[in-house]
């Protein structure tokens, strides 16, 4: 499909990827000729942007628990638990290993993953990597809105090593996935979300908006306590729809944080979206006691 070219603001701000982001650093790319030079100031642009993503976190935390939530954080009762979905896991399953390994233990005692991964060669290879975690269940499946009549639905595979693979970027191979929405998944598997504390991190290469439309429409979105990854592959697919997409959110107030493979190297990002993991694990504890306290009253 043909589509407008990017409006030069983009460079100076891009509306997913914000100040890090590869227009500008193509830009400064093709204006620079030494590699030294260009290094010195894509570092730049990714620690201010890093000083931004923190400063974030920070506004973020006062406005979703008050002023005093960022001296003092309680802790996690043992018999709360925290769900954490990973939508788009790769092979390598990065993202997913450093929240099972080192972010989650931190923070709570009781935790189960739920990781969906469309390609079965990923998949396959996700298992290696995740198969002592006993935490952890990988699913082979592709997650949409949209289900065909017979349960399959082509992923379209990228020439590099999986990390472009969508259902929506057409290419000459493909694989056929099954598919299915992940509202309806839960209720197969008897998953109730108001009881948990719910994470979600996706990167699904475009199919994001049809995975929150099933979330809002199924009335599930609301124990959804922080959303996580970088959603930009839409507005590289359809720009007009990306639009659409960047509405909905708005309308709905769902408001993500990045967390995919290029945060994975630099140790302060990480950071940062650790402290607004922290962050959402108490908006999600607040919500599980004030149902508690709801459900008491009703008793008396």
């Amino acid at each position: 499909m043909n589509q407008q070219p990017k409006p030069l603001s983009w460079q100076l701000w891009h509306p997913h990827q914000a100040l890090w982001n590869w227009d500008l650093l193509k830009v400064i790319r093709n204006a620079v000729r030494f590699e030294i030079v260009y290094k010195v100031i894509a570092g730049i642009i990714i620690v201010v942007d890093t000083i931004i993503l923190y400063m974030r976190a920070m506004v973020r935390r006062v406005a979703r628990r008050g002023l005093t939530s960022l001296f003092f954080t309680p802790a996690i009762p043992e018999n709360i638990s925290i769900i954490y979905f990973d939508l788009g896991t790769h092979k390598e399953a990065k993202e997913l290993v450093l929240m099972v390994d080192k972010i989650l233990p931190h923070i709570c005692q009781k935790f189960n993953c739920y990781a969906f991964e469309a390609c079965q060669e990923s998949f396959e290879k996700a298992q290696e990597i995740l198969a002592n975690r006993e935490n952890v269940k990988l699913i082979n499946k592709a997650l949409c809105y949209q289900i065909p009549i017979d349960g399959k639905i082509r992923l379209y595979k990228d020439k590099k090593v999986g990390l472009g693979n969508s259902l929506y970027r057409q290419s000459e191979t493909y694989e056929e996935t099954e598919a299915t929405r992940l509202s309806d998944w839960l209720h197969q598997n008897n998953i109730d979300l108001q009881n948990y504390i719910c994470l979600l991190r996706m990167n699904i290469e475009g199919a994001e908006y049809e995975v929150l439309q099933d979330l809002v429409n199924s009335g599930l979105a609301k124990y959804i306590d922080g959303y996580y990854g970088m959603w930009d592959d839409l507005s590289k697919i359809n720009r007009q729809r990306d639009e659409e997409f960047r509405a909905f959110l708005s309308d709905h107030q769902i408001d993500s944080v990045t967390f995919n493979g290029r945060d994975l190297n630099w140790f302060f990002r990480i950071k940062c979206i650790e402290y607004d993991i922290n962050t959402s694990v108490q908006v999600g504890l607040q919500r599980i006691l004030n149902q508690i306290k709801v459900a008491e009253s009703d008793v008396k």
